[in-house]
């Protein structure tokens, strides 16, 4: 389940842009689009469903690519309430067809992504190596504030 390798996250990250495309950027003019979320939304029950289900599967990228429990929860809630945005009556399709929850939830996991270091193997393997240590060191010194995630070890 876990991203095992460089090429794992590569198609993680892949998977994460999809989504956000299918989502909220099938017809685009300009940073304004509109996608399967905001059409399906002014449709019962299938705009949830369809949130629903493309939410998980961000927080379940988002999760195989070992993101923190901070971000994830982050993502979460964004979904959630993208989720169920479109059950205000009245607005809910319109509130759900301008709230872009999965690309907001897709830039942030991306960006999580983008600010952590990944060692293929495990820690003990690399430890004793000059490059984790040079890291280590400009991360103690304050130099370096991303995290580093080690995709040998089964829990990061």
């Amino acid at each position: 389940m876990f991203a095992r390798s460089h090429l794992d996250l590569h198609n993680i990250r892949l998977s994460i842009a999809r989504i956000n495309k299918l989502s909220d950027n099938i017809v685009g003019v300009g940073p304004v689009g509109i996608g399967l979320d905001g059409i399906l939304g002014f449709v019962p029950v299938a705009g949830q469903l369809y949130s629903a289900g493309a939410g998980t599967l961000l927080v379940m990228e988002g999760a195989r690519a070992r993101a923190s429990t901070t971000i994830l929860m982050q993502m979460a809630v964004i979904l959630i309430i993208d989720t169920f945005s479109s059950l205000l009556p009245g607005v809910g399709g319109l509130i759900d067809a301008v709230f872009t929850g999965h690309k907001w939830a897709a830039n942030l996991l991306l960006k999580h992504i983008d600010d952590t270091i990944y060692f293929e193997g495990r820690r003990r393997d690399v430890k004793d190596s000059r490059e984790y240590a040079e890291l280590i060191s400009r991360i103690r010194s304050g130099k370096e504030k991303r995290r580093v995630v080690f995709l040998g070890d089964l829990f990061a």
